[in-house]
Parts: structure tokens; C-alpha cells; sequence
């Protein structure tokens, strides 16, 4: 017996501030693969009336959770394309198929680049220099205020310029630019409600190419009053996906490689012990002591390319010195990215301002 394969997150997480996690054999037998255990999660003693109970069973294999860090390769599928397929020639060889918005034949033939102007009647707005800022009416003209002095702290003017020539693929909804919408989370405007869709779609936290949306909390207390996510993080977070396309379409098709190679390269440094989870301590039977196991999770920066590059640069701005998971595996100040990851942080200082050199 070596771990339990944990099958429902939402009874784990009310199973981390239990007083009692007990897991007792459901089947007589030797504990082999295929034996089911019964697990109770109680908020009272054993014998207590308040429990949950799952069937989960016993695998020969550590879970995902307890498994040993595993390298993740990154290895661009499909085929290289040509330097005449691209947007702009590749600083160096590609390795294999990049993002779309980096091919000539995806674009968007409507596209109207410098002559784009927001739709008046519903938002407060500001070109930042190529970068437009299109603030829901519903969040005030201090909002808009706020949102320009995260533009252009953060994103250079050169690359801001960019987002304004920003074509987007055939199968956005919009043609371009790239652009920031803020919504209200007060009202609960969603991304759906912008004139440009008018399409019922949902979400204000998320990047939907040429949109990157964000919420009006994240320049005031942050979203959940500063619990979940602090001020500016959200909307650092999104622009930085909206920077990763603009970058890649624009100034160097190659960077989708080289952020893909880094990825790879120092996932593993984003790992950690869970200490929201319980140790998982396994009894068989008769109540002997089978086995005990730490809980490891990974920080969302190691889920893929984008979100590691993201994070990253959330990390680089100082926006994680509170975030426990980062702090678990010791990666939530720019100086811990800037001392274990020297070749990011340098790819980070190419592409955007305000980097922490201290702290």
C-alpha cells in the first residue's frame, strides 16, 4: 500500500480543517491493487455523527500528490512553419508549430487597426499609446485613471504600440487591437455584456483574444477583498497573456519556444509541500499504522507555458510575497525568481517595466 488516489477535491479541501481522517479497509483480504478502502472525513471524534464517506481505492503507484517531481518536456507539435508564413522573422528557428496569431493566412482581413475607436456610450477610455484601456461606465472615472497607471508602469511604450497593431486570428470575434477591458464586479458585468459580443459570455478574469478582461475590485481591495488574488495581480496576470500574443505576432514568433523551453526547464521549482492537506496516514484492519505521506501540490505557474510565464512576471512585480504556495516552495519574491531562474528574469526585464530588483 503506498497512497490513497484522492477523486474529490471539493471533499478534500472541507476534509483539511477536520479533527479526525480515518481510513479503515472495506474488504477482508491482503491490500493489493483493486481492495477498496472506505475513507471517513469527520468533524467530530470516531464516533461521531457528522462524516463523509468515499470509496476511494488503493493504487500500486504513489498518487499524483505524493509522486516524485517529474520533468515535463516541451516539444511544439506539428509542423515548422516557413519564415514567409510568419508575421515577422523568427530571432531564431522555431522547433515546431507556433501560436496562430503568428501566421499570415489566420488573420483577420477586416481588421482596422489605427482607426479602431471604443464604443462611448458604454465605456470611459484611454489610448496608452497604442494600448487602449476600455473601462465599463459602471466602474468610474477613477478606474480608468488606475488602469492607465498599471499600463504604463508595467508595459513598455514600444511594445504598448504593438498591441495597437495587433491583428487577431479569423476565429476571434473581433478583429483587433489588442486591448484591456475592466468590468464591474459590482453590478456583475461580464464578458458577454461589452458591446463588441453581446454574446452572453461569462467571466470577467480571463483573456479572449483581443480582449483581456479584468475586474474593477482589482484596483481597489483586490478580488475577494484582497483574499484571493491581491490589488493588481488579476489584471498584471491577464496583460501579460495579452503581451505573450502581442510579442509572438509582432517582435519574435521564437519567444513561444523560449518561454516553452524555460517552462519545462524550472516547473519543478514550483513545487511543494501542501500543507493545507492533511499527511495521509493509512490503517489497515486491525488499526495497525500501514503508512504515512506528506501532500505535494504544484503552484499554478507550473500548469502550462502561459500560466508559468504569468505567474512569473506576477512573481517579478512583487504581486506573490503573500501567496502560501509560492511561499511554500520558496518562489514568492522577485529576488528568490531572480536568484533560482537568472535566464527568466532577463527574458522578463526584455519585455516589460517595473521588474523588483530588491525584496
Amino acid at each position: 500500500v503506498t497512497a490513497v488516489q484522492v477523486l474529490e477535491t471539493s471533499l478534500v479541501h472541507r476534509a483539511k480543517d477536520s479533527n479526525d481522517i480515518i481510513f479503515e479497509r472495506k474488504e477482508d483480504g491482503d491490500c493489493g491493487d483493486g481492495d477498496e478502502w472506505k475513507v471517513v472525513i469527520s468533524n467530530e471524534p470516531r464516533d461521531g455523527n457528522l462524516s463523509l464517506q468515499l470509496l476511494q481505492r488503493i493504487s500500486e503507484k504513489k498518487g499524483g500528490d505524493t509522486e516524485d517531481a517529474t520533468e515535463v518536456k516541451w516539444e511544439p507539435s506539428g509542423p515548422t512553419p516557413n519564415d514567409d508564413e510568419l508575421t515577422t522573422i523568427p530571432s531564431q528557428p522555431v522547433a515546431g508549430k507556433v501560436h496562430g496569431v503568428c501566421y499570415k493566412s489566420n488573420l483577420h482581413p477586416s481588421h482596422t487597426g489605427s482607426s479602431f475607436l471604443p464604443d462611448d456610450s458604454f465605456y470611459y477610455s484611454e489610448n496608452c499609446e497604442g494600448l487602449y484601456v476600455c473601462v465599463s461606465k459602471a466602474c468610474g472615472e477613477e478606474t480608468l485613471r488606475r488602469a492607465c497607471r498599471t499600463i504604463r508602469s508595467t508595459v513598455p511604450e514600444a511594445q504598448r504600440k504593438m498591441w495597437g497593431e495587433f491583428v487577431s486570428p479569423t476565429w476571434a470575434k473581433d478583429p483587433g487591437p489588442m486591448r484591456l477591458i475592466v468590468l464591474d464586479n459590482r453590478t456583475n458585468q461580464q464578458a458577454g455584456d461589452i458591446p463588441e459580443l453581446k454574446d452572453g459570455s461569462r467571466g470577467r478574469n480571463q483573456t479572449s483574444c483581443p480582449f483581456v478582461f479584468t475586474s474593477r475590485e482589482d484596483f481597489y481591495e483586490g478580488i475577494g477583498g484582497g483574499q484571493s488574488w491581491c490589488v493588481g495581480q488579476l489584471t498584471l496576470h491577464e496583460l501579460t497573456h495579452g503581451s505573450d500574443m502581442v510579442i509572438r505576432q509582432l517582435k519574435d514568433p521564437y519567444f513561444h519556444d523560449q518561454v516553452g523551453e524555460l517552462w519545462s526547464k524550472h516547473r519543478d521549482k514550483f513545487r511543494y509541500v501542501d500543507l493545507t492537506q492533511r499527511s495521509i496516514t493509512i490503517f489497515d484492519s486491525v488499526d495497525h499504522h500501514v503508512e504515512e505521506e506528506e501532500s505535494y501540490s504544484y503552484c499554478y505557474a507550473a500548469e502550462n507555458r502561459d500560466e508559468f510565464l504569468a505567474e512569473c512576471h506576477c512573481i517579478a512585480q512583487g504581486l506573490h510575497i503573500k501567496s502560501k504556495d509560492y511561499m511554500g516552495c520558496k518562489m514568492s519574491t522577485p529576488r528568490e525568481l531572480r536568484e533560482a531562474m537568472p535566464d527568466l528574469w532577463q527574458l522578463l526585464k526584455c519585455h516589460f517595466l517595473g521588474l523588483h530588483t530588491h525584496g
